[in-house]
């Protein structure tokens, strides 16, 4: 099968239409200032990348019919999500002035096969993870249309405004919108909670994002994708469960996932150390969402409402995935016996990383020097976020995913298409650790590289489907 450059693949791709696309009914003046939560203040205004494959036998329109549609129905789905088509006015307000939201139109002159596993290649150029331009707008969409008929949808939303489950929730009332285009209307909408449950500190809200998009310059361009099957992961617990000293019983497919990812990828760096203790850590995110107190729904809630915990700091020495797994579940525990949205760690940290820097304790690079006396491994699990159910009108995606992750040492967990059975691993390293990590016995045992010779009768099925 030919193989496709990212060098050589802007060649194949053809700019149909440009434009700003708006509301459907204008915001009302008792909508217009959006008040951004102490978390959304702290989260930079960087875009999110997912994508979604479909099909052409799926496809029951031609290009024309179906781009229409998408416009309109996404005009529609505005009048739902006001603040990600508002303007930022500062780190603390988004304006609901109903600027909208771009929406582009392409022609990939490739079948969809060559693509459906180099989802970056189904974004604009230069958006995914990246900062929104001063005169950019907080959503940006890309209906991709390829040679064989298939169909790629991919947003481009702003963290600022939410959290992936928000993002989720915004392609949920599209879909559901476009399914009942020109009629529909949402009976359920989604819920903006603002700062209703995190609210500016008493002096004020923060001048300035504290997590904010990675130097192009010190970005880690090394994103491979690995692939568990259920069977894998059935084998992986068994063998946690199995082991003499394990105190989890019933561990999660993210617990044990995670920690076999962060475990390989700790021993891939401790092979590169220089350092004699070669100590590591893994922080975790985690959705808040249930244990949202009424009468704030919890369901098609959009905001960044999450916090973090992490496991000890390890030496190589106690990378055993049994006390991985516990130490974890532990950590889960602890995290739900407090209010975490009264003491929400990662808030916490962050705005003492913020204050020794704006105060001039500390200059950011010697925060970082102190903060890198150990390796830190940043993992979030979307695995719980039904992307491959979202339907349009003509069934569920081929494939969901998302643009490679320019932060390094991050760990992304995903769904895989088959009935949401397997995992797809996005783990971004350094050149040397990951040709250490792609190698990892241990972690082979259990994972797949997600590559063409991995896939290869896979992306044959995506070719014979697009046909």
């Amino acid at each position: 099968m030919q193989k496709l450059k990212m060098s050589g693949f802007s060649r194949l791709i053809s700019t149909i239409s440009k434009k700003v696309v708006k509301p459907f009914s204008p915001t009302l003046p008792t909508q217009r200032i959006h008040k951004l939560s102490l978390l959304d203040q702290c989260m930079g205004n960087f875009y999110m990348p997912l994508v979604l494959f479909y099909p052409k036998h799926k496809l029951e329109q031609g290009p024309k019919q179906l781009s229409k549609l998408l416009e309109n129905s996404f005009s529609k789905a505005m009048t739902y999500h006001q603040p990600w088509v508002g303007s930022l006015r500062d780190n603390a307000t988004i304006q609901c002035d109903d600027i909208g939201a771009e929406f582009i139109e392409v022609e990939v002159n490739c079948p969809m096969n060559q693509v459906v596993h180099r989802p970056d290649l189904a974004f604009p150029p230069g958006l995914s993870w990246r900062n929104v331009p001063p005169s950019g707008r907080l959503s940006v969409a890309q209906l991709s249309h390829f040679d064989c008929g298939g169909m790629a949808i991919s947003v481009c939303l702003s963290h600022k405004v939410g959290d992936a489950r928000s993002a989720f929730s915004f392609l949920k009332d599209w879909a559901a919108l476009t399914r009942q285009y020109p009629n529909g209307e949402l009976t359920c909408p989604s819920y903006y909670v603002q700062d209703s449950l995190m609210p500016s500190l008493p002096d004020g809200p923060l001048e300035y994002s504290v997590v904010v998009e990675p130097n192009a310059q010190e970005s880690i361009e090394f994103e491979k994708r690995f692939f568990l099957s259920e069977s894998n992961i059935k084998a992986l617990k068994a063998l946690i469960v199995n082991d003499p000293s394990s105190i989890v019983q019933n561990p999660t497919t993210t617990e044990v996932v995670s920690a076999i990812v962060y475990k390989s990828a700790a021993i891939a760096s401790a092979n590169l150390s220089s350092r004699n203790d070669s100590s590591s850590q893994m922080v975790l995110v985690s959705d808040l969402r249930k244990t949202i107190p009424p009468p704030i729904p919890s369901t098609s809630t959009i905001g960044n409402i999450l916090t973090a915990f992490s496991t000890p700091i390890y030496n190589l020495g106690d990378l055993r995935l049994s006390k991985l797994v516990a130490d974890i579940r532990k950590s889960k525990h602890e995290l739900s016996t407090r209010d975490n949205f009264k003491e929400n760690i990662w808030v916490s940290e962050m705005l003492e990383y913020a204050n020794k820097i704006n105060t001039g304790i500390e200059d950011d690079q010697s925060y970082r020097q102190k903060s890198s006396c150990h390796d830190v491994y940043r993992c979030s699990s979307i695995c719980n976020i039904p992307f491959q159910d979202l339907d349009f009108g003509w069934g569920r995606p081929t494939r969901a995913s998302m643009a490679s992750t320019p932060f390094s040492n991050m760990i992304y967990l995903m769904n895989t298409q088959d009935q949401n059975r397997g995992i797809e691993v996005f783990i971004n390293l350094n050149q040397q650790q990951m040709s250490i990590f792609e190698q990892d016995k241990d972690f082979l045992q259990f994972a797949s590289p997600v590559d063409d010779h991995v896939h290869e009768d896979k992306e044959k099925f995506y070719c014979m489907e697009a046909f």
